[in-house]
């Protein structure tokens, strides 16, 4: 039996040992309640944000390639929304690493209530860069119900999926295999041509030179010739024009005649856009 100084000690170790775990639990519920709270705050901040988007690209899938388009429209300060269901998808991680102010939303694009809930209706594009081909083709059928206007480009991982894409109403259709192997063959085939592209078309140093201006029929170039356009006053040169029928005409000579419905493809390190 213990002694009465025993039973004084054994009565304190125990609620010293209650009291402690008590205190170890309250100490997690408010680590716990306190995250979620932080949680629940930035979900609701983020909401606001996206409802007032408009004009918006919305990226559906958080891999390699939708990091590389997310920068990409970072540098030309293109509103963006990212759909992605994966909290540690790289997307995800490289926001929390780089503390980046992207708007993200932890939403199936599958879900037409996703795609409305990130203002498709508003949005001038859409980048289904989802994992499989299948979900990628259900998102571009989605998309394209929810609005026949937005521009829709999406990966494929198969080339045989391609022409599904373009029926199902993609725009553009991206094989990263595809466009990975032809560059090399260009790059290998004629190097000087490869490097100069890679120059022109490199982000690190300068602004992207290559701008596309189209014509429409409320345009003051519409009728003018190339030598009576302002490109050349602000630093650009135009290279080529795409005619509405789709045909490239490279190096047109100053007397072209512009027309409506023609995009004139401009290089140059000019600061605008042209005629802003």
């Amino acid at each position: 039996p213990l002694s009465r100084p025993g039973k004084i000690f054994t009565v304190f170790l125990i609620m010293g040992g209650v009291i402690f775990y008590g205190l170890a639990i309250e100490m997690i519920l408010r680590a716990f309640i306190g995250r979620r709270f932080i949680s629940l705050v930035e979900e609701a901040r983020v909401r606001d944000r996206v409802k007032k988007l408009k004009n918006h690209i919305i990226v559906c899938g958080g891999g390699r390639m939708a990091v590389a388009l997310i920068k990409e429209l970072e540098r030309e300060k293109q509103p963006f929304v990212v759909l992605e269901t994966n909290p540690e998808s790289s997307v995800s991680q490289l926001k929390k690493l780089e503390h980046t102010t992207w708007l993200i939303m932890e939403r199936d694009a599958l879900l037409e209530e996703s795609l409305l809930e990130v203002n498709i209706e508003s949005a001038i594009g859409l980048a289904a860069v989802l994992p499989t081909d299948a979900d990628n083709l259900f998102l571009v059928l989605s998309a394209r119900r929810l609005n026949p206007r937005i521009r829709i480009e999406t990966r494929i991982a198969k080339e045989s999926t391609r022409e599904k894409m373009l029926q199902a109403g993609a725009d553009k259709v991206i094989s990263p295999y595809s466009v990975g192997g032809l560059q090399m063959a260009r790059s290998i085939l004629r190097p000087d041509v490869d490097d100069f592209l890679e120059l022109v078309l490199d982000r690190n140093n300068y602004e992207f030179p290559i701008k596309v201006h189209t014509i429409d029929k409320e345009d003051e170039l519409d009728g003018k010739t190339l030598l009576e356009s302002p490109f050349r006053q602000e630093g650009f040169i135009a290279i080529g024009v795409k005619m509405p029928d789709g045909q490239l005409l490279f190096a047109p000579s100053s007397e072209f005649t512009l027309r409506s419905g023609m995009e004139v493809l401009l290089l140059g390190s000019g600061t605008q856009a042209p005629l802003d």
